[in-house]
């Protein structure tokens, strides 16, 4: 060896694998962190997506004063997002609808396409926590999907028995005919719109395909486009009459059943986004008592709750 030159060393398999571990360790700390930060993200989004579409219904209420319906079907069919879509930025989709013949008809639907009205989708329609641009295929009638759902209180849709004197703002005015919606106003809201709950989430299908009722919020078919306040969020087994696909394992159990329910769900850790008819969002936890949330959905109920829920 010469004088003067120098021995380069270079790793051995032992420090190389401990730099790996080390590396490895860093990387598994730090992704909680990410995912931490990617659901905040989502679940702000989703909150926002509310926001507007609960901005929207306070604007329909200054155009035509009152709210819209959940859903019309005297003569057509409509359900409650096609009379927003002027306000969250869809007028397009509003000006190509045609009013005059049922949400499922052409050119509303173009049978086994996405080409129909429809079909039009916006990011105010997806949860950020859910898959995006979700449609529905389970029959030959394509549609949107959504994240969103309107508050339809403690009541089965069709209603079993005698229909309650609390009700919430929307569903019908006789608990069970689709050709008689319930139209509310604000100044019939007696319980307070900070204190009426408007609008949560829903969890629907990762199959387009899956004839699954949960996120067909364009339908106004039975259990579609609305939640019921029976189940607390994120809990029970939803009920549906014909339309379900059980998925226990992705928090979307369900059976069939003559007289429908759907709980609030969503994909955030401890609870659900909701709004309330004042404007203002909440998230509700999973722990809410269930007279609490019940008392939430009404408006005429003169319920007396703990506020800190």
């Amino acid at each position: 060896m010469k004088k003067g030159s120098k021995i380069i060393r270079g790793f051995t398999l032992i420090e190389l694998l401990v730099v790996i571990a080390i590396i490895a360790i860093l990387i598994g700390l730090l992704l909680p962190a990410v995912q931490k930060v990617r659901e905040a993200a989502a679940r702000a989004t989703c909150s926002n997506n509310i926001k507007q579409w609960s901005l929207a219904i306070h604007n329909y209420h200054s155009t035509y004063g009152s709210f819209m319906p959940a859903s019309y079907a005297n003569p057509n069919r409509i359900a409650w997002p096609i009379f927003l879509w002027p306000y969250v930025e869809m007028e397009n989709a509003a000006k190509k609808y045609d009013f005059n013949a049922g949400f499922w008809q052409p050119n509303n639907i173009i049978p086994n396409t996405h080409n129909g009205i429809c079909s039009t989708t916006s990011k105010v329609y997806f949860c950020g926590s859910n898959r995006q641009d979700a449609k529905w295929q389970g029959d030959g009638y394509w549609r949107a999907r959504g994240s969103y759902v309107l508050n339809w209180g403690p009541v089965r849709m069709p209603v079993l028995g005698a229909l309650p004197a609390a009700n919430a703002p929307w569903g019908y005015a006789d608990g069970v005919s689709w050709n008689k919606p319930r139209i509310s106003k604000l100044e019939r809201i007696a319980d307070g719109t900070s204190n009426t709950l408007a609008f949560s989430e829903i969890l629907m299908h990762d199959n387009d395909a899956a004839a699954d009722f949960r996120g067909d919020m364009i339908n106004d078919d039975n259990q579609c486009g609305r939640f019921m306040t029976i189940d607390t969020p994120n809990s029970g087994i939803d009920e549906m009459t014909g339309w379900c696909v059980n998925d226990a394992v992705n928090k979307l159990p369900c059976i069939n059943s003559g007289n429908g329910k759907i709980a609030a769900r969503s994909k955030h850790t401890g609870g659900v986004n909701a709004s309330f008819c004042d404007g203002s969002i909440r998230f509700v936890s999973n722990s809410i008592p269930l007279v609490t949330w019940q008392a939430l959905s009404t408006m005429n109920g003169s319920e007396v709750f703990d506020s800190n829920y």
